[in-house]
């Protein structure tokens, strides 16, 4: 079973809504929508997870509920923002941050491999590094 971070959705004066992982540094987004808010705030966790575990960071452990919530007005009020009675706190799983190389096999037309080594040597990837690439570019999930 994976760990699972809290989220504070906090409804803005402006109408839409700041997301708030007080365990993640930097995890913080917003939407207009509370659905908004949870495709956002899934997105911000697992890019920002990943990009952490793939610069060797440390990860830090999820927070229980009242620890989340007393971060959340920590950081509301160093910005000299208001903490509303109306927030509400959601649950979001943590992404897989394995990042241990795995051989695979792939079939590729000899074409596309022949194209793929060209843009690997020319941004100084090696295959699967290209492919790796290619996947954080295009997104996870």
């Amino acid at each position: 079973m994976g760990n699972y971070y809290i989220a504070a959705f906090i409804p803005e004066k402006e109408g839409n809504f700041s997301v708030y992982f007080p365990d993640i540094p930097g995890a913080v987004t917003s939407g207009y929508t509370l659905e908004e808010c949870v495709e956002y705030g899934s997105d911000i966790l697992k890019d920002t997870l990943q990009e952490m575990a793939a610069a060797k960071k440390l990860i830090p452990e999820p927070s229980k509920k009242e620890t989340v919530k007393r971060k959340v007005a920590e950081m509301r009020a160093k910005g000299g923002l208001d903490m509303p009675d109306d927030v509400h706190y959601q649950l979001f799983r943590a992404p897989s941050l394995d990042m241990v190389p795995v051989k695979v096999t792939i079939s590729l037309p000899r074409a596309v491999l022949e194209e793929a080594d060209r843009k690997a040597k020319s941004h100084s990837f090696t295959r699967s590094g290209l492919l790796a690439h290619a996947v954080r570019a295009y997104g996870y999930g």
